[in-house]
């Protein structure tokens, strides 16, 4: 007799933790032959073609004629064994996506290497700590971050600027002053606590001690974004949405990628990227630390940083003197501006300035200034892409003739954000800050 849960039914292949690993198991009890072991862990929709398979490869897979007659000739049973289980498996559950949930709750490991265990999706999220507007800038490209979103802390004027802007709704949401007491918190009453960060901290413990959760995300490369994209699809329960946006960054990437094949290192220019400030009322610059999304940007759009060694032992900006700067002599100056600092008081400082004119940057006119809308594109936030496709048109044009910042910024909110052409042109544009126009 043929016997089968209804999350074997319906979950098949949407629940790994149950039966990714025991793919021979299911396709045994509905009486299919057995799929090559070479195969596990691929998705269906990587061997159930009927007898077709990459080309010139004979372990491509596939699924045999038989199989499919055999689905359809138990298709009778499984429609009763799915109406009988409905009715006996209450717990069984799906997400507005029709994701299949597993009645075990979710089980998912965290940037900070710590697996949470929660016996349901988390609805009510709160984000917390420093850094907390990276996260809420990626929550907001889900349509169901804002509705779980239900508390944040805020560490300035507002907890985002720009989703201050842009998210109606955004300034109900409840708020908690800056370094908030496990108390503060736990009043919010949150299923689980998004931070920023990749170590565990003292708050974690004194959160697990009332039964809340904390789940850590980095977003300081690609990769741990696109990790940290794909886990809080898990939160979410839209991994649809959370492949959407992994999508978006790498069709960017890829574009850039082409335009650069066949570079040669001779054609990578030497680039220094400074952030400026005023430091005791003299202008000072601090170089970002080696792996840092600063770094990957230059080396990603086809330039060459010259302040490697100088970053190899720190841990955040190291503040750097013009002698250092003097030998390395950039063919590029990329310079990041401070909040405060006005971007045309610097560049009348540097050129006016005895030592930092003579630089082949300086001298040759190759000082830009690292764009931003309401955050810099230069940091770990949702923008890096934009400071990506940014930092290619500026050192290699040629090769991607085809930039426009504007196109840019247009598809970058209309797709990520399903901003409207209309609030773009009237909130985004405007706050653009850059040389490059």
């Amino acid at each position: 007799m043929l016997f089968l849960s209804i999350e074997e039914v319906l979950c098949y292949n949407i629940i790994p933790k149950r039966l990714h690993m025991q793919p021979d198991r299911f396709s045994e009890r509905l009486g299919l032959k057995r799929r090559p072991r070479a195969l596990h862990g691929l998705p269906s929709q990587h061997w159930s073609r009927i007898g077709q398979g990459r080309s010139g490869n004979a372990s491509a897979p596939r699924v045999w004629k038989g199989d499919i007659a055999m689905i359809f000739k138990k298709i009778p049973v499984i429609l009763i064994i799915l109406a009988v289980c409905l009715m006996t498996s209450p717990s069984l559950s799906f997400n507005s996506s029709g994701l299949c949930l597993d009645p075990e709750g979710i089980e998912i490991k965290d940037a900070a290497g710590k697996t949470i265990k929660l016996d349901k999706p988390p609805q009510r999220l709160a984000v917390i700590g420093r850094g907390s507007q990276y996260l809420l800038h990626l929550l907001y490209m889900f349509p169901e971050g804002p509705r779980r979103l239900i508390g944040m802390e805020q560490r300035g004027s507002s907890a985002s600027d720009f989703l201050s802007a842009i998210a109606s709704g955004i300034e109900n949401k409840l708020t908690l002053l800056p370094n908030p007491g496990p108390e503060s918190i736990a009043s919010l009453q949150p299923d689980l606590v998004l931070m920023k960060g990749f170590q565990s901290g003292p708050l974690d413990e004194a959160l697990a001690k009332v039964g809340i959760p904390t789940f850590y995300m980095n977003l300081e490369t690609p990769e741990e974004y696109y990790r940290d994209i794909s886990n809080l699809g898990v939160i979410l329960e839209n991994p649809k949405r959370a492949a959407e946006i992994i999508s978006f960054y790498n069709d960017w990437v890829s574009r850039v990628e082409k335009a650069l094949e066949g570079l040669r290192d001779d054609e990578k220019p030497s680039v220094l990227v400074v952030m400026g400030n005023i430091r005791r009322g003299k202008y000072a610059v601090r170089v970002p630390a080696l792996p840092w999304m600063q770094t990957y940007q230059v080396k990603a759009a086809g330039g060459r940083p010259v302040w490697l060694k100088a970053a190899e032992q720190a841990g955040g900006w190291a503040v750097v003197n013009f002698e250092q700067i003097a030998v390395w002599n950039p063919e590029r100056l990329v310079i990041i501006v401070w909040y405060s600092t006005d971007s045309s008081d610097f560049l009348d400082w540097l050129s006016a300035d005895p030592q930092w004119k003579n630089l082949k940057a300086v001298a040759g006119g190759k000082v830009s200034f690292f764009p931003s809308d309401f955050y810099g594109w230069d940091t770990p936030d949702v923008r890096w892409i934009l400071g990506l496709t940014w930092m290619t048109a500026t050192l290699h044009p040629e090769r991607l003739k085809d930039y426009s910042i504007e196109d840019e910024v247009y598809l970058f909110y209309e797709q990520l954000y399903g901003l409207s052409r209309e609030t773009i042109l009237t909130k985004i544009l405007p706050k653009i800050k850059t040389d490059f126009r």
